[in-house]
């Protein structure tokens, strides 16, 4: 019924796995890269 959809799901979820992976390494790799990113999500909850 849902095709190759499944799938599709399946590998998307993979793919952001890589991507945030990638991301965290960078973060927590780089102390200015952590500041900088506690500050842009401070920032995001302030204003909420």
């Amino acid at each position: 019924m849902l095709g190759d959809f499944s799938k599709a799901i399946d590998d998307a979820v993979m793919d952001s796995r890589q991507a945030h992976q990638n991301q965290m390494m960078q973060i927590l790799s780089n102390p200015n890269r952590a500041s900088a990113f506690a500050r842009v999500v401070f920032d995001l909850l302030k204003v909420s």
